[in-house]
């Protein structure tokens, strides 16, 4: 074969290549002195940072250790607090260099090192003892925790900004860097082309070869997934630069003719084998067919999330000898990553619209308690006591429907019901409705109850099946803009089978229908509660997506889409059925499928709400009590009842005033009243357990307004503590007061 004459492409080629090694020489030459260089600066920071974090501990262990020396009076807290105080007083002989650094590495420091050396100086002037903490000690020593947490932070944007610096010093570097490259490759391209202009014919023959196999070891390389190549017999013939990090093995333990059993038994995690057996591989392949990729997700031996996939191959004619299969492994860590969250910010955004719909609902129950309190106060006359008391008692049930729509709002998010079912009359509930809804639904819209005499009674929660049909009218309202009329009626029906909703006669034009459950409704006595306006009816898109929560039609910040999804959870909680239907131009009827009570002995009349008579408790033993509340408004009404009842009662406003209460109180503490959730380091359960400690026979009561009536006690509460729910009432609150001093230790 002739040899190639092309001296010129070898000239070129290697003029190309010393280009590239000497500016990628220059470059690491050049890096290497800049880092040194901000290295020297870094080492002096280092320490500066290291004596910050010292004075810091030792200011944490100042605080830390009084307070637990204030509680408890340990010689442990003792010895503690002084060996804090000895390492801030000797923390002075290294200020000045500290000062130094500070100052070098930007300004603005001065006023919060001036006042960390005066705290320092006013410490090292301390007894070393608790007991002789100057009056303020505690407010001096919070005050340095705060200028040392300033300092640290001015000290940690300043090695960032000297980062930035340093990259930015370098960029003629890579402009120098960039323009040899561009020579370079251009003189590599240059030998290519003169090279193969220059080949004889079995010379670009054998070239074009050899490019081919670069192109394809280029194109495994590239990729971002590790493939391997297995020949029938399960021996590796071709693999990529990937498969070795993406498996998390030595690129060394690759190599030609690597069996594919040494692979399996190499990547084991847990005992558990990622590849399958050689065995099925082998089987798949004897079919002699093409078999669709086998996928799994696992956990690979570095602990990256892989991705495998196993691919057959067979050759165009048939042979077996270049039959195979392909082995692919992909990292999908960022892609996992990735969607967790994309998952976390649709939770914020469901977050967002669920606390419009809590104020979308609650505006609603506002409006009739503030009107009728209004209407109340204008009434104050002798001659109009009983006016007087309706308004009050109106605006006392719309109360009850707050506290009931705030428990079913919280069992909703939870997925729990906390619902008890109860057997009641339609009658009672109409009667409620009918004043009611002409209220909500407005002057425009003609409100019809029908008449429901007859009816049986049903099994479900009254303010939940209230609120529901609530729902349901101010959805129908919202669709007659221009006004209607919204009926509202009820009938009894049995099936003797189990009934297709869904194949009901079709009533009034409505022909396209929904169903919250496709399976059918169980045979036997229901309620059938329709809600029917008179609108323009849904679109079949619309009808699709009506029970999805937050869909909604309106615009934007018009609606919250969850009202219909409420119906939803109580339909489900009744194990009932919600069925919609409409038409255009037909308006649209929801109807709800309530179970028939069991009996009617069991019957619970609704009654309008009265107002409960408030009469002065009657005198107790005088004990004294602790009430933690942040929240002033409540934390006066409690004080107030316990006050009444003739108790002595202390108050604070957080955990650390709690504490510091507690410490000055005269005698002993009988009870602790206090919200879960206080600000500050002391929460309600962590208060409590100090506290405990100090008086062992305290009784406990937790307040929050995340506990239900089948609420736990919270992990990490007292004993024997008792839970109270918010909202709540006078009568309430002392029933459990009343339970946690029974169940305290010794009663």
């Amino acid at each position: 074969m002739p040899r190639h004459p092309a001296r010129r492409a070898h000239i070129l080629a290697l003029i190309g290549a010393g280009l590239l090694i000497v500016t990628f020489g220059t470059m690491g030459i050049e890096l290497g002195n800049e880092m040194a260089r901000h290295g020297n600066l870094d080492r002096q920071s280092t320490a500066a940072g290291n004596y910050l974090r010292g004075l810091h501990h030792a200011t944490s262990d100042a605080r830390i250790c009084h307070y637990a020396w204030m509680a408890e009076h340990r010689p442990q807290d003792s010895s503690c607090y002084v060996q804090a105080i000895q390492q801030l007083s000797d923390a002075r002989r290294g200020f000045e260099s500290f000062r130094v650094v500070q100052l070098r590495e930007g300004g603005g420091r001065v006023e919060p090192l001036q006042s960390v050396w005066q705290q320092l100086e006013t410490i090292s002037a301390w007894p070393h003892s608790p007991e002789g903490t100057p009056a303020g000690g505690a407010q001096l020593l919070a005050d340095l925790d705060q200028n040392l947490s300033i300092l640290s932070r001015a000290s940690t944007l300043d090695q960032a900004d000297r980062v930035a610096n340093m990259l930015r010093n370098t960029s003629w570097q890579r402009r120098l860097a960039l323009l040899g490259i561009l020579t370079g490759v251009f003189s590599l391209v240059s030998a290519g082309w003169v090279l193969d202009r220059s080949s004889l014919a079995a010379a670009r023959a054998e070239a074009s070869s050899r490019d081919l196999a670069l192109r394809l070891r280029a194109t495994l390389d590239s990729l971002s997934l590790g493939v391997a190549v297995f020949g029938a017999d399960g021996h590796l013939w071709h693999w990529n630069e990937q498969l070795a990090m993406a498996l998390g093995l030595e690129k060394s333990f690759f190599k030609p003719g690597l069996s594919y059993n040494d692979l399996s038994a190499v990547l084991v995690v847990d005992g558990v084998p990622l590849l399958e057996p050689l065995e099925h591989v082998e089987t798949s392949l004897a079919k002699g067919q093409p078999a669709p990729p086998v996928v799994v997700e696992c956990k690979g031996i570095n602990g990256a999330d892989l991705e495998l996939c196993r691919t057959l191959f067979f050759a165009p004619d048939g042979a077996a000898e270049r039959r195979g299969f392909v082995l692919t492994a992909a990292d999908i860590t960022m892609r996992l990553r990735s969607e967790r969250a994309l998952g976390e910010a649709q939770k914020l955004r469901a977050l967002g619209q669920f606390t419009a719909g809590i104020a979308h609902d609650f505006k609603n129950l506002l409006t009739v308690i503030l009107g009728n309190l209004e209407l109340a106060a204008e009434h104050d006359l002798p001659d109009q006591v009983e006016q007087r008391q309706e308004y009050l008692s109106a605006a006392t049930h719309a109360g009850h429907r707050s506290e009931a729509l705030t428990s079913q709002l919280l069992s909703f998010m939870r997925r729990q019901q906390t619902g008890v079912p109860d057997c009641f009359d339609l009658a009672d509930l109409f009667s409620l409705l009918d004043g009611l809804l002409a209220r909500v639904i407005g002057p425009r819209i003609v409100v019809e109850c029908a008449d429901i005499s007859g009816v049986w009674p049903v099994r479900a929660d009254p303010a939940q099946l209230e609120s529901a049909v609530l729902n349901l009218a101010i959805n129908a309202r919202d669709a007659m803009p221009s006004g209607g009329r919204l009926r509202i009626a009820a009938r009894n029906v049995t099936f003797s089978v189990n009934a297709d909703l869904m194949s009901l006669p079709v009533e009034e034009g409505r022909n396209m229908r929904v169903v919250s459950d496709p399976t059918p409704l169980p045979a036997g006595d229901w309620v059938r509660l329709d809600v029917i306006d008179s609108g323009s009816g849904m679109t079949r898109d619309v009808l699709d997506h009506l029970f999805e929560p937050f869909f909604t039609t309106k615009r934007e910040g018009a609606g919250t889409g969850l009202g219909m999804a409420m119906v939803l959870a109580f339909s489900q909680q009744v194990k009932g059925r919600v069925v919609a239907a409409t038409g255009s131009g037909s308006g649209t009827e929801v109807s709800l499928w309530l179970p028939k009570a069991a009996a009617l002995s069991a019957v619970q009349v609704l009654q309008p709400a009265v107002l409960p008579k408030i009469s002065k408790p009657a005198p107790s033993q005088a004990l004294q009590v602790l009430v933690v509340e942040d929240d002033a408004a409540i934390r006066d009404i409690v004080v107030t009842i316990l006050s009444m009842a003739g108790h002595r009662v202390l108050e604070a406003g957080d955990g650390e005033q709690a504490f510091d209460v507690a410490a000055a109180a005269e005698g002993p503490l009988d009870l602790l009243v206090t919200d879960i959730q206080l600000p500050g380091p002391l929460d309600g359960l962590t208060l409590s357990r100090v506290l405990v400690e100090r008086y062992p026979e305290l009784a406990v009561v937790y307040m929050s307004g995340d506990l239900t009536a089948d609420s736990k006690l919270p992990e990490g509460g007292v004993a024997n503590a008792r839970l109270l729910a918010k909202p709540f009432r006078r009568d309430g609150l002392m029933e459990v007061v009343t339970a946690a001093l029974s169940a305290r230790t010794g009663a």
